[in-house]
């Protein structure tokens, strides 16, 4: 286990590495961040008239779906489009490239049809599986987690396919499902360990965010929201530029500059055969 922790550490300074070459990357997490505050406060009032917020949960109408589905799309669409421009950084990037803010959001545009058709299908799925949470008891809301879960693992390498590989949205379902099988199957599950170094990487802001909250409630709160954004924005951004890492070495075989070898190869060898 420290073992894993430690190789993902490694592998969390070495995107960060590439980060620090492109800091234009962060832009897209932040950017990200504010249209989607935008366009939820734009929901608000929607959802205030439509007696949404009032309803209790189960009681929801047919109109309550239709808004909570134009919500659902609008954001998951703003993410996938700031994180399509994102990948296409990275991959310019890892490619040895020098990659502008402008080159992410051509590469996004010029995939914008494709990356709508997605935002239809991640966002029905959602709403079916929040549907389906709402309706389950204790062990049915169990087992729609884990549904969730697996379709997270199957779609884990699919925004870098339909930026970077010119296929259908079933063939890029198909292709994500596929390299994660190829390569490293359960053992993939590791680079989880991400979220592990940034939810602990947060609990310093935390305890200086509660101080500045003694001193005086607006310096807590604005310095809370200043690191907390920061952090989620740094974290995005070497995320993406790990997972574009990822799904080079699984199509290509290569490891990208700046990674170490050894740290990609052992942390995401294939999953040993059974047989």
């Amino acid at each position: 286990m420290f073992a894993t922790f430690s190789r993902t550490w490694e592998l969390t300074k070495q995107s960060f590495a590439v980060l620090r070459a492109d800091k234009e990357i962060l832009l897209f997490p932040i950017m990200s961040a504010v249209a989607a505050v935008i366009v939820s406060m734009s929901f608000l009032v929607p959802l205030l008239f439509s007696g949404y917020l009032q309803r209790a949960e189960g009681a929801l109408v047919a109109t309550d779906y239709l808004l909570l589905f134009a919500f659902y799309y609008a954001n998951y669409f703003i993410i996938i489009f700031f994180n399509s421009a994102l990948v296409a950084c990275a991959n310019i990037r890892l490619s040895g490239g020098d990659p502008t803010v402008a080159d992410g959001f051509h590469h996004a545009s010029a995939r914008i049809g494709r990356i709508a058709a997605w935002t239809l299908v991640a966002a029905t799925v959602g709403l079916i599986l929040r549907m389906l949470e709402e309706r389950a008891e204790n062990i049915g809301r169990f087992v729609v987690s884990l549904i969730g879960l697996a379709w997270n693992l199957i779609t884990y390498f699919i925004i870098p396919v339909i930026v970077l590989e010119d296929l259908s949205i079933a063939g890029s379902v198909k292709r994500s499902a596929a390299l994660f099988r190829q390569q490293w199957g359960e053992q993939v599950t590791s680079s989880f360990g991400f979220g592990i170094i940034f939810f602990l990487l947060a609990i310093p802001g935390f305890i200086v965010g509660v101080f500045a909250l003694a001193i005086h409630p607006l310096l807590g709160i604005g310095f809370m929201m200043v690191y907390f954004l920061g952090l989620a924005a740094i974290a995005a951004a070497v995320k993406g530029i790990f997972n574009v890492a990822l799904y080079r070495f699984a199509t290509k075989g290569e490891v990208p500059a700046g990674f170490s070898p050894d740290l990609i190869q052992n942390a995401f060898a294939p999953k040993p055969s059974r047989w």
